[in-house]
């Protein structure tokens, strides 16, 4: 590092004294930390331990939802869409096994199970129709917003004009 006399040389006189001066200034200010605490006791340790008593934690409010990009939105719907698919291919495959059943079945009990086996599958396939048009309604809207957000506001401007300060006009 150069002597001051080696820098104010090289720098001029007045550059030198600033830059000295900040040296100085900053190394004032790293110590100050250390000066204010200087003059405070150390806590006093306690000689006998006292049972500490257990307090409940106070409640805390949930965290704020974390906000989901479009993107991952519309991904979750697409996803959400394919598990209610594979719950009713599912359901059909159920549906189809107490109709096998059915006709199998020698005993009335054993007919009467089966039956409430296709009963029960038939009323959940139509659940599942409604979830299903819901997840493609969402899905869809996921799709749109994402496409919204994607497309571009305005066309970009295809004539180059001249701007800025240094267009002379002659």
């Amino acid at each position: 590092m150069a002597k001051l006399p080696e820098l104010a040389s090289a720098l001029g006189r007045a550059s030198a004294s600033r830059i000295w001066r900040t040296v100085v200034v900053a190394g004032a200010m790293l110590g100050t930390p250390a000066i204010v605490h200087a003059d405070t006791k150390a806590p006093a340790k306690p000689t006998e331990a006292k049972p500490q008593e257990s307090k409940p934690a106070p409640p805390s409010d949930p965290p704020p939802p974390a906000e989901v990009s479009k993107a991952d939105a519309a991904k979750a719907a697409k996803d959400a869409v394919k598990a209610v698919q594979a719950e009713i291919k599912a359901n059909d495959k159920a549906l189809a096994d107490g109709k096998a059943a059915l006709k199998k079945a020698k005993a009335d009990a054993d007919k009467a199970t089966a039956q409430t086996t296709i009963d029960d599958a038939t009323k959940h396939k139509d659940e599942l129709k409604q979830k299903l048009a819901a997840a493609q309604a969402d899905s869809k809207k996921a799709n749109d917003e994402l496409a919204a957000e994607n497309a571009k506001k305005r066309p970009r401007q295809t004539v180059s004009k001249p701007m800025g300060r240094g267009f002379i006009l002659s």
